[in-house]
């Protein structure tokens, strides 16, 4: 029997700057080292425009960072490293473009942990940024397994060894799984371990692609198969070429398939990408016949509406479309688009498709409409539309120094999540807008501190919140952890 193995490395970094605004983001991707041991490989970048460049002895202009990195299990420090980051030197502060770009590794063995990192420029101390990400490291010596996968800025084969060696490469790190228009090649490093004792003998076949996050489906033409032999280490390097990529989220995927073509294993990475470079004619719904009065019944001003509450289920080219209705009265072009929408999902019976769908946009708007959103365009309507009605739901509205909230609960989201959870919550108080601050499903928020956005008592006196708070301590009348079991 094949055991599948599928790992994911989890977007959505959440970054906070307090008293400041200093524009800083971090990765944390998993490594083995040579002799079996895990290691975390903080990267982290700082835009340095927005610190203060003090003149130096020798005339040059230099801003210094001090970094404090923490590596928390089960609320005790297990790691900590404090030190001072300097920037170039340079000439002119009228037009700084670049970034402070750093990295630290860390050996930890297995477990769960929260990775903090305090940042003080030095030359301005109300300038401060935070930013906290979980990790979970779980490796066997013995059995196949992935590192994360890391995105690269730029690399260079290297013989000498510093920070950013590996492998023998120099690899400077892209922090951000974010990719706008701007950048055209999307590179990436990435380690598969104990081949040579899962497989043996026999070559296997990795195949790495690009697939779009809401659907799964691998996107045409970023796909490429290679055939591989067994090894310790086996080194992922390679590019896609990302220039006609359109905007929308996705999963970059490695894939390992034995002899048989069986699948193996498989380590995700989820990324954003904006691109509008990329034109479509509208024109091209013209030839579009519209059967059995599909849509035809429908009233012109209803269009827009119905069309706007497929973003929550659209591919990403699909949204490029769904934009571009927002803004136009081609309303034949609209019925021809909600029509092939749906003859694609179900080529057979795609009325009956579109009315199952139709019944749960009148749900959302009737649950979750406030007085400025359509029930579709909130938190809550996008993953009703998308999972359909949670198993449980478990609200509160009256714990003591807690916002509401709602902690909607999952036994399994096709095809293969289970246990799933999300928590929304109501800061204001008065509209029916509870956003989503956490949740543990792939390609969602992942939030470290979400049971700090949800208590109002962890604010200081002037309202903002403490962030010298790392502990959340047992609250009288908290019911959430019980909800999140």
């Amino acid at each position: 029997m094949i055991k599948k193995l599928i790992l994911t490395s989890l977007l959505f970094i959440i970054t906070k700057s307090y008293a400041s605004n200093i524009d800083a983001t971090m990765r944390n991707c998993i490594f083995l080292s040579s002799h079996d041991t895990a290691y975390v490989e903080t990267q982290f970048t700082v835009d340095a425009k927005n610190l203060l460049f003090i003149q130096q002895q020798n005339k040059k202009w230099e801003a210094s960072l001090e970094v404090t990195l923490l590596y928390i299990k089960d609320s005790s420090i297990v790691k900590h490293l404090k030190y001072i980051l300097f920037s170039e030197q340079i000439d002119d502060t009228t037009a700084v473009n670049f970034n402070l770009t750093d990295l630290k590794r860390v050996s930890l063995p297995n477990g769960n942990y929260s990775v903090e990192i305090y940042l003080e420029d030095l030359n301005n101390k109300q300038l401060k940024g935070f930013i906290s990400e979980g990790i979970s490291i779980n490796y066997k010596t013995d059995s196949l397994a992935f590192s994360d996968i890391e995105l690269v800025e730029s690399y260079t084969e290297s013989k000498s060894k510093t920070i950013y060696t590996k492998r023998g490469y120099e690899i400077q790190p892209y922090t951000i799984q974010y990719y706008p228009t701007a950048l055209a090649k999307l590179t990436f490093y990435s380690e598969i371990y104990n081949t040579d004792k899962y497989f043996q003998q026999d070559n296997f076949l990795t195949s790495i692609y690009i697939r779009e996050s809401l659907t799964g489906n691998p996107i045409e033409n970023y796909k490429f198969n290679t055939k591989q032999t067994p090894e310790k280490i086996k080194v992922m390097f390679s590019s896609f070429d990302i220039s006609q990529l359109p905007t929308g989220a996705c999963f970059l995927t490695i894939e390992l398939r034995n002899k048989k073509n069986e699948h193996v294993a498989e380590q995700n990475l989820y990324f954003i990408r904006t691109n509008t470079s990329i034109t479509f004619n509208p024109n091209e719904f013209d030839s579009v016949k519209i059967e059995n009065d599909f849509i035809n019944n429908t009233p012109d001003d209803s269009l827009n509406f119905y069309i706007q509450s497929l973003n929550a289920i659209a591919s990403n080219d699909e949204h490029n479309y769904i934009s571009y209705f927002k803004k136009s009265t081609d309303y034949a072009a609209m019925r021809s688009f909600i029509y092939k929408f749906w003859v694609k999902r179900n080529p057979h019976e795609p009325f009956i498709e579109w009315l199952k769908y139709k019944s749960l946009v009148i749900d959302a708007e009737r649950n979750f409409k406030t007085q400025t959103r359509h029930g579709f365009d909130t938190d809550r309507g996008r993953i009703y539309l998308q999972h359909g009605a949670p198993s449980d739901i478990n609200s509160s509205s009256h714990e003591p120094g807690t916002y509401p909230y709602e902690v909607w609960h999952y036994y399994f989201i096709p095809p293969n999540q289970s246990d799933v959870h999300f928590i929304f919550y109501n800061p204001d108080l008065v509209s029916n807008n509870y956003k989503l601050i956490h949740s543990d499903a792939i390609g969602e928020i992942k939030n470290p501190r979400w049971k700090f956005m949800l208590n109002d008592a962890f604010k200081n006196k002037k309202g903002v919140t403490n962030t010298d708070v790392t502990e959340f301590p047992d609250s009288w009348g908290s019911h959430v952890d019980d909800f999140m079991k």
